[in-house]
């Protein structure tokens, strides 16, 4: 009986391993994640499968960091899973880095030349060199959450992915809470008649 392969995403993931909140081991890993699994679970398994995972340590506890790929190593598209990066601050994905561009006059037109270290979450505002982390891209975030759990608190999920509810909640999500955000919904002229 020929069975269909399954296919798969690789993630490499740095974990850090502590003992009573001191780290005392770090590796390297790469993670191979069927398509449609838990990425979270499944690297969470591959630490603990990890020989520097002993229970027999006090107040045991780990780190996990996904590394984005090198934009200079050839794209191994086929097992690369899919990252995107996170303000560490607020969770949102909506993260911008300054970048350099000159204006070449063989091509006419722009080339980027530069990406500067310095990157900002549009959301929150935070700004530094190592503000973003990265996450898996189906990773749902926490902005994301709120939009969907407001579109059901107010009894309309299908307005997730609708662009004004989307600014709507971008502009809340920081400041108010569910209950006040469905209310200020229901008041607005977005929400149409009542």
């Amino acid at each position: 009986m020929a069975t269909t392969p399954v296919s798969t995403r690789l993630f490499a993931v740095r974990i850090q391993y502590f003992s009573a909140g001191e780290c005392y081991a770090s590796e390297t890993i790469d993670v191979e994640v069927p398509d449609g699994a838990d990425v979270s679970a499944a690297v969470h398994a591959a630490a603990e499968a990890s020989t520097y995972h002993d229970v027999r340590i006090p107040e045991l506890s780990f780190t996990v960091e996904f590394i984005a790929p090198d934009p200079d190593d050839p794209d191994p598209a086929p097992l690369a899973g899919r990252l995107k990066p996170v303000c560490v601050h607020c969770g949102s994905d909506s993260i911008v880095r300054d970048a350099a561009v000159r204006w070449d006059v063989e091509s006419q037109q722009w080339e980027v030349t530069g990406i500067f270290d310095c990157t900002t979450c549009d959301l929150c505002g935070a700004e530094s060199d190592d503000l973003a982390t990265w996450v898996p891209a189906e990773q749902v975030t926490p902005p994301e959450r709120f939009e969907i759990d407001l579109a059901a608190k107010i009894g309309t999920p299908d307005l997730c992915g609708d662009s004004v509810f989307q600014q709507f909640c971008f502009g809340l999500f920081l400041t108010h809470s569910l209950e006040d955000s469905a209310a200020a919904w229901l008041a607005s002229d977005h929400a149409g008649p009542g």
